[in-house]
């Protein structure tokens, strides 16, 4: 057995053994047999305290291994490995960035002065797999070592959750990176640590105990060769250049306490100064305003409770080589996200939108098909949809059964197969019974023949009201003879017969131009417009002693003497106002239940058979291209002779007045319609961007295939000038046509001021030859 002697004091240090040895020395080192069947030598790859005289040379050890296992099973040994009492107070400092950017020699030379407590390696392989923790006394540091990212490894999820876990535990941060400039997967890293912080690990550490909703404090130390790094200014910080990238990349550090950024420049023949970093750490480590000093035993436990509440295997990806994305389509299913697997432009080359993974049935989409299931049993996919009326079927007859049968599924094979309301009761859904459902994809834009259905009811409407609607105009001049004459047969022999009346006896409006109804006044007989027979008095002298209509000079009349006789014709007898009293009583009954008995049934269809988009009436009392107002005549007589009275009489207007009063109606107040022939403004929708539209801003019609209308239908001018390729969504149509308006108005507004500085130039007839000139230019721009 070899004996070292240590009793000599005077050999020199090279001679005298080293310190680990001494206690060694009185071990058996070496057994002296026959051959050498012992011998102990120290691995430098296991990093455990190493006792001698003087003290403990520290070395690490490993705290987490790869596959996220805690490799210290109590707080107790914890303390023991540490060699630190259960009650002193220490802060966690770990260290993250790119492998081999110098993690575990930056902490040596940072905290323990050189000394090679963390293991470095210049073999191409990571030194460091797991987290390896080392304590620091003098400073009350526990020191966290952790593996690099950008490392070779398979399990590369699992590795950054293992780090995310660490970060949260740590009290200071300190992310080491040498390169020329900063790295998005610096930013990368930072950011998600911010938000796993905020998302889980806030809640679990205050389930704990832990009160603070701060994370910890980041110090990126940033070292360079031959680039600047990150300087300050008196505009800017380095920090706030720092929170701008992240802002840039969509990241945020909200969960950090703080962010600090320490740059340095080093000569590439130079080595490394870390007086910089090690001022900074110094510095948060004295701060014990957001984060306290905690014991071994708690630091201990907030990581055993991470590592047990974030737990178990990850589907590791493997990265593929071949980026899809680059040169397949862009377009997503809108029910199931899954994305075309054809090429880009394959539409214009006039293939739809594929996927051979199926599609997950969303109510709000309607995705899924009806195929004939007789059909499909005999091996042919005939798409069959629910329909308000058969093809075989005439407007009026498809309505009859809509009402009475409900909605019918037919197949061009099989004929009807299928009606809601079939039997009186005992009625399965057609799933049930006769179709077989397919689940399909919603690609945007697409799928026109799903959402035809949904029209179904309304196109029926359609149908109706055009033949009805051409029924009306070619009986409506007989019918408006015809009630003509019977009026007059039971009318008073004072009132002036009805095909006598051409214009209004007051404001000589005639009543064929304008579309205005005829009125008789109670008290001349003569006929009147709406607007200039208002009033409501008695009329004794005629035999009316209710309330009735009379006109404006009847009325004054009647209120300087209330028994006075208006008008030059003289009334026969009693019986002769009796007629008509007896006629306008029937006529209002009849008026009465016809409007409770069929309009309000009708309008009720009307708002159950009309599309989602379209604009409900209560949203659009004016057209939305021209701002008409809708309603009928008399509504708009009226409300123009309204807007008229409030305005002041005379032509003493100063310039100024009319400038402000000008300035104030553009834009505000809806434009009065310059109607070409008679009759009222009527309501109509496009079928297109589902806006209110009077008839004359929408004389086009043609197929909407993007909202499911496969015939021609009514569309606004402004639709029938946007393509059809960029209605894929309805904000590019709503887009559109505010553009196409407001490049109006602005025609419109421009026009007017031109002719406004003409008009102060010249005479007036120029001044209404431009104004014509103007409105015709205005026209055809806006057609």
């Amino acid at each position: 057995m070899i004996n070292l002697d240590t009793t000599n004091k005077n050999q020199s240090s090279i001679m005298q053994p080293l310190p680990f040895f001494q206690d060694e020395a009185l071990r058996l080192d070496v057994i002296n047999d026959a051959e050498f069947k012992s011998i102990p030598f120290i691995n430098t790859n296991d990093h455990d305290s190493i006792d001698n005289d003087n003290g403990a040379t520290t070395r690490a050890f490993l705290f987490l291994d790869a596959d996220e296992n805690l490799q210290i099973a109590t707080p107790e040994l914890f303390c023991k490995k540490l060699k630190c009492q259960s009650l002193d107070k220490i802060k966690v400092i770990s260290i993250f960035g790119n492998t081999g950017d110098g993690k575990s020699h930056t902490m040596n030379q940072v905290f323990f002065d050189g000394e090679p407590v963390f293991r470095t390696s210049p073999e191409q392989s990571s030194c460091t797999i797991g987290v390896y923790a080392a304590m620091q006394r003098e400073q009350g540091v526990l020191c966290l070592d952790t593996e690099g990212l950008l490392g070779t490894t398979a399990k590369s999820n699992k590795r950054m959750r293992m780090l995310l876990k660490i970060l949260a535990i740590s009290d200071i941060v300190v992310y080491r990176t040498r390169s020329e400039r900063l790295h998005s997967d610096m930013y990368e890293f930072l950011g998600t640590a911010s938000k796993a912080f905020c998302l889980h690990f806030t809640q679990a550490l205050q389930a704990m105990g832990n009160g603070s909703t701060l994370g910890p404090a980041v110090i990126i130390f940033h070292e360079t060769h031959y680039t600047k790094p990150l300087e300050s200014t008196v505009e800017e910080s380095a920090e706030d250049k720092l929170r701008n990238n992240f802002a840039l990349l969509n990241y945020e550090t909200n969960a950090f306490s703080s962010l600090r950024y320490v740059g340095i420049q080093t000569d590439a023949k130079k080595s490394t100064n870390f007086q910089k970093i090690s001022d900074a750490l110094h510095l948060e480590i004295e701060n014990t305003a957001v984060r306290s000093p905690r014991q071994p035993a708690v630091v201990f436990k907030a990581m055993k409770l991470l590592n047990q509440k974030f737990a178990g295997e990850i589907i590791e990806k493997a990265i593929n080589p071949f980026p899809e994305q680059y040169f397949t389509c862009s377009a997503h299913c809108e029910s199931c996200s899954r994305r075309c697997q054809r090429s880009m432009g394959h539409v214009s080359d006039g293939e739809p939108h594929y996927n051979t993974q199926p599609c997950n049935y969303q109510h709000q989409f309607g995705n899924k098909l009806y195929l004939c299931k007789a059909c499909y049993n005999n091996g042919k996919e005939i798409v069959v949809s629910v329909r308000a009326q058969a093809q075989t079927d005439t407007a009026w007859s498809g309505l009859a059964k809509y009402v009475w049968k409900g909605d019918v599924i037919e197949c061009p094979y099989c004929g009807e197969i299928y009606r809601a309301r079939q039997y009186w009761y005992g009625n399965k859904s057609p799933e049930a019974s006769v179709v077989h459902v397919q689940v399909v994809h919603v690609w945007k834009g697409g799928n026109a023949a799903l959402r035809a259905n949904a029209h179904s009811a309304q196109m029926v409407l359609d149908s109706v009201n055009s033949i009805s609607e051409a029924f009306t105009n070619i009986s409506a001049p007989w019918a408006k003879a015809l009630s003509g004459m019977l009026a007059d047969k039971v009318a008073p022999s004072y009132w002036r017969p009805n095909q006598e009346i051409i214009m209004c006896h007051a404001c000589r409006r005639n009543f064929e131009k304008s579309g205005m109804p005829k009125h008789h006044c109670r008290g001349c007989g003569e006929g009147f417009c709406h607007t200039c027979s208002q009033h409501r008095l008695p009329v004794p002298g005629r035999g009316w002693l209710q309330p009735v209509r009379v006109c404006n000079d009847c009325h004054q009349q009647l209120q300087r003497k209330s028994d006075a006789t208006p008008g030059s014709r003289p009334t026969n007898d009693e019986g002769d106002i009796l007629v008509r009293k007896y006629g306008e009583t029937i006529y209002n009954t009849i008026s009465s239940v016809a409007a409770v008995a069929i309009d309000y049934p009708k309008a009720m269809i009307k708002d159950s058979a009309r599309p989602a988009y379209w604009v409900p009436d209560a949203e659009s009392p004016n057209c939305f291209i021209c701002k008409a107002v809708f309603g009928r005549a008399e509504e708009l007589e009226m409300a123009k002779n309204s807007g008229e009275r409030g305005k002041p009489k005379g032509g003493n207007i100063s310039k100024s007045d009319a400038r402000s009063s000008g300035s104030s109606n553009e834009g505000t107040a809806p434009r009065t319609r310059a109607v070409d022939g008679p009759g009222d403004c009527r309501r109509h929708h496009c079928r297109r961007c589902g806006q209110a539209i009077c008839s004359s801003c929408s004389k086009r019609r043609m197929p909407v295939l993007e909202r499911g209308w496969q015939t021609d239908v009514r569309v606004c001018d402004a639709c029938a000038c946007v393509p059809s390729g960029s209605q894929n969504n309805s904000n590019s149509i709503s887009s559109a046509i505010s553009d196409a308006i407001n490049e109006d108005e602005a025609v419109i507004t421009n026009g007017l001021n031109e002719d406004r500085r003409a008009s102060n130039r010249s005479s007036n007839s120029s001044s209404d030859y431009r104004n014509c000139n103007a409105s015709d230019d205005v026209k055809a721009k806006s057609e």
